[in-house]
């Protein structure tokens, strides 16, 4: 175990406290131990506590309000509660195993063996726990360095904005087209932040006005048809930790009051229930609507909006910072070639300047997605315009003509290949002369296509979609 780890015990019973802390010591842990329940919130309240043991029902002690507290200060701290036989069928027993978390129960009397196997239970969990957390943070802090990967001066101003903002409990509204990377910075945010619970994702137009409800507030048993048992909602997984609300303008306005009520009194009632829950979960949204054009239309309640936009961070289209774009597709080639096992490739700068004109609707996400397809597709140890998606090309006004032009990398040399008589008459248009090239080269390659792609310095998909457009294989 170990032996930084703090454990509280709280007990009336001067000998089974004794018991309790003697058993703990001789594992090397830091054992505090208090009588009463007060003297017990203050030590929750001003030190970091990773094991609550206390009596679920004691003179003096209530276990239910001292596990609230632990929770509110730690929402990974384990807990152990005393009971007396026949406790867990009393209502406070089945408060503290369903409604507030608790999962550990000792009977009395104690058994030392028992208590020593349990706490090494809950502190192997609070350990998983802590690496899957660190190795997501990782994970999630790498992607989300990448996609703001850029020295463009609105990159770096967000960059110092996140810095700014991360450490505060202030709620938080990321706008932006789709595909700008609004729920990566929201994870940025979370994970440069000192909240210790967890990052709770919720897509707000995924669901219906019911079920957005019951997977934002929970519900309890029974509150509808197919309620067999209670749920708890996104704001309770949330605790203690930071609650992403994607597209939020398509909250509806039911929703919208319930959101609304949470973040200023910070408490919440679950469908079909009247217990109010206490919350601590900071607040970060994002949209792509024009929550501004909402609100004039009523569709958007204006003091949500209020509450929502205390920070506000607008992330710029891709093609606002073409710049960028260089340093994005050399980190989007590194990780798909890694991924795919390949050797890492390169790309010729005619691509690149072609993909830099390419508006890129779908930014960083489209981006993305075209080069995974660019680095999987190629044969080549460099990727030049023939491994650039059609669309892409029309669209920055590259004509078939130069992807033609390329050099050619064939085992055959130029000089080596005899005269094929073709025929280019003044007036011809571009598809004309692209069409003769391609057909005499496949009449000298004895209609190879693997060969004659060779020799024009394409890809073998590039001469199969020429040979298709240009219905060559019926010639």
């Amino acid at each position: 175990m170990n032996d930084q780890t703090t454990i509280l015990v709280v007990d009336p019973d001067q000998r089974q406290r004794e018991t309790i802390c003697l058993t703990l010591e001789r594992e090397g842990l830091r054992v505090l131990a208090t009588r009463t329940m007060y003297e017990a919130l203050d030590r929750i309240e001003r030190l970091d506590i990773d094991v609550l043991i206390a009596p679920l029902i004691g003179a003096r002690v209530e276990g239910l309000k001292l596990l609230e507290a632990a929770y509110d200060r730690n929402p990974d701290v384990g807990v152990v509660f005393i009971t007396v036989p026949n406790v867990l069928e009393t209502d406070v027993g089945i408060k503290a195993m369903t409604h507030m978390g608790a999962s550990y129960f000792l009977a009395k009397p104690l058994n030392p063996a028992q208590l020593k196997a349990l706490l090494h239970k809950i502190l192997e969990n609070q350990r998983l726990t802590l690496e899957n957390r660190q190795l997501q943070s990782q994970i999630d802090e790498r992607v989300g360095l990448l996609q703001l990967t850029g020295h463009s001066p609105k990159i770096q101003e967000i960059r110092d904005l996140i810095a700014q903002v991360a450490p505060t409990r202030a709620t938080v509204m990321i706008r932006g087209e789709r595909g700008t990377g609004k729920e990566l910075v929201a994870r940025s945010i979370h994970h440069r932040s000192l909240r210790r619970g967890p990052l709770v994702i919720f897509n707000c137009a995924t669901l219906n006005e019911g079920l957005a409800e019951s997977e934002l507030f929970g519900h309890e048993r029974g509150a509808f048809t197919g309620a067999y048992q209670t749920r708890k909602g996104r704001f309770e997984a949330a605790h203690g930790g930071t609650l992403f609300l994607d597209e939020v303008g398509q909250l509806s306005l039911s929703n919208q009051s319930r959101l609304l009520r949470v973040l200023a009194e910070r408490e919440f009632e679950r469908v079909g229930g009247n217990e109010s829950i206490p919350v601590d979960v900071r607040v970060i949204c994002a949209t792509n609507r024009n929550l501004e054009k909402a609100v004039e239309q009523e569709q958007f309640l204006p003091d949500l909006y209020d509450r929502l936009n205390v920070i506000r961070i607008l992330l710029p289209p891709l093609r606002e910072r073409s710049e960028d774009i260089p340093l994005l597709v050399r980190a989007f080639t590194e990780e798909f070639c890694r991924e795919n096992r390949m050797m890492t490739k390169g790309m010729t700068s005619r691509a690149m300047r072609t993909l830099m004109k390419h508006d890129w609707l779908g930014n960083v996400r489209e981006l993305r997605n075209c080069i995974e397809g660019m680095v999987i597709m190629s044969n080549q140890p460099t990727l030049d315009l023939d491994d650039i998606p059609e669309h892409i090309l029309k669209s920055a006004g590259v004509s078939s003509s130069l992807i033609l032009s390329a050099p050619t990398a064939a085992d055959i040399s130029v000089a080596e290949l005899p005269s094929s008589g073709l025929q280019v008459d003044v007036g011809m248009s571009m598809a004309e002369i692209e069409k003769e090239v391609i057909q005499s080269t496949l009449q000298y390659a004895g209609n190879n296509r693997a060969k004659a792609a060779k020799i024009l310095g394409i890809s073998k998909r590039t001469i199969f979609r020429k040979i298709k457009e240009y219905s060559l294989c019926d010639e």
